[in-house]
């Protein structure tokens, strides 16, 4: 019975994908405080554990389409921060980002010949011990373009896997602690009181400083045309002849709303539901003779519209004035995903999201910009190009001393990616990836790879964990925290960092989301986000690419 359920499962890997898939996101929700293990470990365990049933066999070509999605998608989410932060004026940040990546690249590179580590086992130790899973996929296409032997190449990527999974709870359970615990003590500070005087000194929680056009006057009026002043009297006409501070919303006919635009001519009985400042609506009701008012509820029923919009050169302050004539509302306004508090410094490419009445929002967007694509559709051309770039890139090879480097097809993706979600960001109506679609990629794409990796691994896990013992953990331990502590010290004396920014800065540097939500509990505060953001963009890049680099470097 078990033979027949095993060879079941080998001769039918899809269903065993989806059991690793389906098992490892049930682990990875469980929490000690604010340790989990993660949908990637919990996956990766679970394939290792149903690849003990025997040797499975996965097409490459699956992988590689789960993983350069994966690798495209992470580098169009961070590519505009990424651009950002190296024109930034937080220079010190992504010198510290860059410090940390360079310092722990160096150590592990210094380990792995001391031990005599192969390309396979290496890359896997640097992905579980600086917790960055996507350097298993730019390994993995790496490993596969060396010159050496189908076997080889198997035994290699299998290590990856295996070295990860060794690696990775000590690389996230302690860098958390260090960071939280130890790293204070080393910089003698109290964490706490040093976040208070951050976030004085921020002023965060203000809010005194946003001026934004209020809808502080609008009224909403519905008035019966006895007769119309003039002959051919049109909607754009009857605005004018109020200086365009009354806006038509609606027109009905026979109790029924009617579609209509400004050249739509008005008619004896229509009403008209409008909207303006009191004031000028008072004007409305002294024409009498030709506009009554009706007390009806059913009239006063204006479609409101909220739109995100990209501010371009059309751009102008007297525009920003005129939407107080035009009842609309700023309700946001960000320049590269930070908060703008005043709205005079906003510039062309900062984006605004407005709300007020559907005609007058479709009035003044011409004077603004170009409306955000948020809509629910993936502009898969814009993404498949991407990644076809990306791949093409990934064929590139530059050898220096000898040694041949490549970026791979997954390094490549991610390049692709951090120009298209770059330039997505500054050409919002197009290439739109909505964050549905993101996450599914991101999350899904990456675990379906890694459970073809663990179910491949699973028959040399026992193996190659014997052989590998206690010095893989111990190194991949060196690897964790070393490169931190080195950097700490670093940003203190060197870059004067204070102890908020080096140490969200270091949650970022090594991608350790558990170790920035330790900090902010510990402190109740998200100051530290502050400082992880940027370091975060360049983190995710350098990490990632040092899988290709160790095995060009060990292979």
């Amino acid at each position: 019975m078990w033979k027949e359920f095993s060879s079941f499962l080998i001769a039918n890997p899809i269903i065993s994908i989806f059991l690793a898939l389906a098992g490892g996101y049930f682990i990875g929700k469980f929490k000690i405080k604010s340790f989990s293990l993660g949908s990637t470990v919990g996956v990766l365990l679970v394939g290792l554990l149903v690849g003990q049933l025997g040797i499975f066999t996965i097409a490459p070509i699956l992988k590689s389409v789960f993983f350069d999605l994966f690798i495209f998608v992470v580098g169009y989410e961070v590519g505009p921060a990424f651009i950002q932060s190296l024109k930034s004026s937080g220079l010190k940040l992504v010198v510290q980002s860059v410090f940390f990546s360079v310092v722990g690249f160096g150590v592990a590179i210094i380990l792995f010949k001391l031990f005599k580590l192969n390309a396979g086992e290496a890359a896997g130790i640097i992905a579980g011990s600086l917790t960055q899973s996507a350097t298993i996929g730019t390994a993995t296409s790496a490993i596969n373009g060396l010159n050496i032997s189908a076997a080889a190449k198997a035994t290699m990527t299998s290590n990856v896997a295996i070295a990860y999974a060794v690696t990775y709870v000590f690389g996230t359970m302690g860098v958390t602690i260090f960071l939280k615990n130890i790293a204070p003590v080393l910089l003698r500070v109290n964490l706490k009181d040093e976040t208070k005087k951050m976030v004085e000194s921020l002023d965060i929680g203000s809010d005194d400083r946003n001026v934004s056009p209020l809808l502080s006057n609008m009224s909403t009026r519905s008035f019966q045309i006895l007769q119309t002043p003039k002959e051919n009297l049109t909607i754009s006409r009857f605005e004018k002849d109020f200086h365009n501070k009354v806006i038509v919303q609606q027109v009905f006919s026979k109790h029924k709303p009617q579609t209509f635009d400004s050249h739509t001519v008005l008619k004896k009985g229509q009403v008209l539901t409008v909207l303006g400042d009191s004031e000028d609506l008072w004007k409305v009701m002294q024409a009498g003779v030709y506009y009554k008012e009706v007390f009806d509820d059913a009239y006063r029923k204006i479609p409101l519209r909220t739109v995100e919009l990209m501010l371009t050169n059309v751009f102008n302050h007297h525009a920003l004035s005129t939407l107080i004539d035009e009842n609309i509302v700023v309700i946001d306004a960000t320049r590269d995903g930070k908060k703008i508090e005043d709205l005079s410094t906003l510039t062309p490419g900062d984006r605004l999201t407005i709300a007020g009445p559907d005609r007058s929002v479709k009035k003044v967007l011409p004077t603004l910009g170009y409306a955000v694509d948020n809509s629910s559709e993936t502009d898969v051309t814009f993404m498949s190009i991407g990644i076809v770039l990306g791949i093409l890139i990934g064929t590139l090879v530059l050898t220096i001393g000898g040694i041949p480097l490549t970026l791979g097809a997954g390094g490549g993706a991610l390049f692709s990616g951090i120009f298209f979600g770059w330039y997505q960001n500054k050409k919002a109506y197009l290439g739109n990836i909505p964050s549905a679609t993101r996450w599914f990629l991101k999350s899904v794409g990456l675990n379906l790879f890694i459970a073809a990796v663990g179910l491949e691994a699973g028959s040399q896990f026992v193996k190659a964990l014997g052989s590998m013992g206690v010095q893989v953990l111990l190194i991949g331990a060196v690897i964790s925290i070393l490169p931190h502590v080195i950097t700490l010290f670093f940003s203190k004396y060197v870059l004067k960092l204070n102890a908020i920014d080096n140490i969200g800065s270091l949650t970022g540097a090594g991608t350790i989301n558990a170790a920035l939500n330790a900090v902010s509990e510990e402190t109740q505060s998200s100051v530290f986000s502050i400082s992880f953001t940027p370091a975060y963009a360049i983190g995710n890049v350098l990490l990632t690419i040092m899988g290709p680099l160790v095995v060009a470097l060990l292979g």
